[in-house]
């Protein structure tokens, strides 16, 4: 991105249906400099990507108002607190997306209360002005019954007047409010004229209030469910550690907020404590529940040099670790960053939505009119026409249509977000269900991507030579000291490299509890082995061509073992001391548990599996085989990776790429969908349309069926939200409804809309035993 181009988000509080958006948004796009724009009608937000030489923040806030609508920066206050109290450059950072989430809690449940405060007067209004109808004879009820409907809505439907009625004669553009303004005033000032001019006691003020009041006690619950609905980001905010135990000296600690944490400070961890930053423990070990940031509800055995997660919670014991990510850089920020991006992008749909609501209003007022105009000359009367035409413009309902989409968006996104689950895109929601083909990155997707040691296997040394293969004091006479002795030296000398394959051999010594010694004049031949010396002892550890370079005599039997392990799909290394070769250790990078299990749902879907791996062939086929895969493709180059996505495409297949997000990159970009497994600590945020925050494979069926399950959603929504309108529309003017059961109609229909969204909550992946 352009450094001059920066990205903002404005909160706009009343917009009240999908034309409103269209509105804005149109407008926004006008502005010379607005690069993208895009506006939210569930989470009542625009993102808006602009160049700051060319438009200012004001300038964009000014044309938001100018469109009828109020607008303010989401980080405004944020910012300014931070450039009086945050001396450094992260400090506060990952502390204003809480500041506006606990802001905008704050103001909704204003608005909450207030539309309640609303309903309650109306409701009392609507009560007194019904009792005058059907019960009570009082004098002057009518002019009575008058001043409480102006009362009810100038009070409970002012909203309608301040949002709906400016916009339409100002700039042409009806909403929602305009119907609602246009359908109670009619409703009033037909049956004010009556009381203050003639002598008809015929009124309509029971349903100007009650509309009123049906129509604001729905959006009283609506609001109320849309705060339900994105609690996700809230959730994810509220996650976050408070406080931090510094370590500043030897026995000397000092706690801080989180916010001061920085990179390289050393913690104490304590029983039961959140864990205030990602980091790597340096002492100590721990079983860490890790379930609210990656979904996976078996806590995590941590041990010293493993990774921990700011947010996720300690068990029963104390650790130290060394803070690496803070502020902006922990998974919980990008996490937050990847949600909010996820609920501000439309899926494709929404588009369409957004345009077609722009015209509905029009076409509502006309119906209106045509209904109007029906009805006075088929000779029913003055008051029969306007109570008609009061029914199509209540019952019309742009507002189910607005919110069919970004509403099932934003709890789908949030129901992922708690499962592990980040989808950055709505569009790809649209895409997911059409997959007939995966392809797969072996190491680290299919597999841990981490090597051990699966056999050992130590030379039988003749009795006879016993003396000239002892290694100081042990002797192989004695089977068991003698192989933990060759397992010392062995992991000693790796202890020197940093090769993931030395790793594994070094892990296994510690899981031996084998202790390491000394080791000099290492010397390392890359891709090949490493030797050095142990006392008087000369060793050596590599693949069977580095000893065949290094002359090592040769030991057939353990050649065959070697030949036996490598047709197994391992690795096999050679270990030799003073120039003969004493034992081999054969290595794997084993399937993930979960591998199988996702693989076999995928293929129950008549889903093809590729595995796509640098890996040679016959560690390529084994592992394939152990989990199922259908087809496999061994020593490729990322280049190669990109080449078979494309002939699969040709093919006619709709393919997904899940991979690591970094070396799969390309692939994942060819990919009609890309699936990106993060490791934990790194969630791959660059890559992929989807990404899943720790490497299990079963996340990414989880992806695919709670993507359908949202698109599923967003068409029930969107089918309700039509065939309400298009049935109850003409229903009304045909003059089958009266205005206040509209009123209800109309109401309900926007709840039904985030209720049926709200069912997202409740997704359970299919799983197969």
């Amino acid at each position: 991105m352009d450094t001059k181009n920066t990205t903002k988000q404005f909160h706009i509080p009343d917009m009240d249906c999908a034309s409103c958006v269209f509105h804005v948004e149109k407008d926004l796009k006008k502005l010379e400099g607005v690069q993208k724009v895009s506006v939210n009608f569930a989470t009542e937000t625009a993102q808006v990507e602009f160049n700051q030489e060319k438009v200012s923040v004001e300038k964009i806030i000014e044309t938001i108002k100018k469109a009828g609508y109020t607008a303010r920066e989401i980080e405004q206050a944020d910012r300014q607190k931070d450039e009086k109290s945050a001396p450094m450059e992260h400090q506060g950072h990952d502390m204003q997306g809480e500041d506006h989430s606990m802001h905008a809690a704050a103001e909704s449940d204003k608005e909450i209360k207030s539309k309640l405060n609303k309903v309650i007067a109306g409701s009392i209004g609507s009560a007194v002005i019904l009792l005058m109808d059907f019960f009570i004879d009082i004098p002057s009820e009518g002019m009575i019954a008058l001043l409480i409907a102006l009362g009810v809505l100038i009070y409970t439907g002012h909203e309608f007047y301040v949002r709906g009625i400016p916009i339409f004669l100002k700039r042409g553009r009806p909403n929602m409010d305009t119907l609602v303004a246009l359908g109670v005033s009619t409703a009033f000032l037909y049956s004010s004229y009556n009381i203050l001019f003639t002598n008809i006691h015929e009124t309509y003020f029971m349903d100007a209030t009650f509309i009123a009041t049906f129509i604001m006690l729905g959006r009283y619950l609506e609001a109320k469910a849309k705060g339900r609905a994105s609690q996700a980001i809230k959730k994810l905010l509220s996650l976050g550690a408070k406080m931090a135990h510094r370590i500043t000296s030897k026995d000397k600690t000092e706690d801080i907020p989180v916010d001061q944490v920085q990179k390289g400070d050393h913690l104490i961890v304590k029983p039961g404590e959140k864990i205030p930053v990602d980091g790597i423990i340096t002492e100590g070990v721990a079983t860490i529940d890790e379930s609210m940031v990656t979904g996976e509800s078996i806590p995590s055995d941590k041990q010293k040099e493993s990774s921990v997660i700011g947010a996720t919670i300690n068990g029963n014991t104390s650790f130290t670790m060394r803070a690496e990510k803070v502020g902006k850089e922990t998974v919980l920020a990008q996490m937050v960053k990847l949600v909010q991006e996820a609920q501000m992008s439309k899926a494709p749909i929404q588009k369409l939505v957004d345009v077609i609501s722009n015209y509905f209003v029009w076409a509502v007022l006309g119906i209106a009119v045509i209904t109007a105009i029906g009805w006075y000359a088929s000779g029913v009367g003055l008051s029969t026409a306007i109570i008609h035409t009061v029914a199509v413009l209540i019952i019309a309902c742009p507002c189910a249509l607005g919110l069919a989409t970004p509403i099932s968006i934003v709890v789908g996104s949030g129901k992922g977000a708690s499962m592990g689950i980040l989808l950055k895109k709505a569009e790809s929601l649209e895409k997911m269900h059409k997959i007939t083909a995966v392809c797969f990155d072996k190491t680290g997707t299919i597999t841990e991507g981490k090597p051990h040691v699966t056999d050992f296997v130590v030379y039988e040394v003749p009795k006879e030579t016993y003396k000239e293969f002892s290694l100081g004091k042990v002797s192989p006479e004695d089977k068991k000291e003698y192989e933990k002795e060759l397992v010392r030296y062995a992991a000693s000398i790796e202890k020197q490299s940093e090769h993931p394959l030395a790793t594994a051999i070094t892990k296994y010594a510690v899981k031996k509890d084998i202790q390491t010694v000394k080791v000099q004049d290492v010397e390392a031949k890359t891709g090949k082995g490493i030797e050095g010396k142990i006392s008087e002892h000369k060793i050596g550890i590599g693949s069977k061509k580095f000893l065949t370079e290094k002359d090592i005599m040769r030991c057939s039997e353990l050649d065959k073992e070697a030949e036996k392990l490598a047709r197994q799909g391992k690795t096999v290394l050679f270990l030799f001391i003073d120039g003969k070769q004493r034992a081999i250790f054969a290595l794997q990078d084993e399937e993930k548990e979960s591998s199988k299990k996702a693989i076999q749902r995928l293929q129950k879907r008549n889903i093809k599996t590729v595995m796509m791996t640098g890996d040679n062939e016959a560690v390529a086929k084994q592992i394939a085989k152990n989990v199922g895969i259908d087809q496999v493709l061994a020593q490729v180059t990322p280049e190669e990776k990109v080449e078979k996505i494309k002939q699969l495409q040709q093919d006619g297949d709709f393919v997904a790429m899940i991979g690591d997000g970094i070396n799969d990159a390309p692939a994942l970009a060819t990919a009609q969908v890309g699936i990106a497994m993060g490791t934990g600590t790194d969630i791959a945020i660059e890559s992929g349309d989807v990404v899943i925050v720790k490497g299990d494979l079963s996340k990414a069926v989880e992806a695919i069926e709670l993507s359908e399950a949202t698109l599923r959603n967003i068409k029930q929504n969107l089918f309700w939200a039509f065939i309400y309108n298009t049935v109850g529309i003409p229903v009304a003017a045909l003059g089958f409804l009266n205005p206040i059961f509209s009123a209800g109609a109309m109401a309900f229909s926007s709840i039904s809309v985030v209720l049926n969204a709200l069912r997202l909550k409740r997704f359970r992946t299919i799983t197969t035993e």
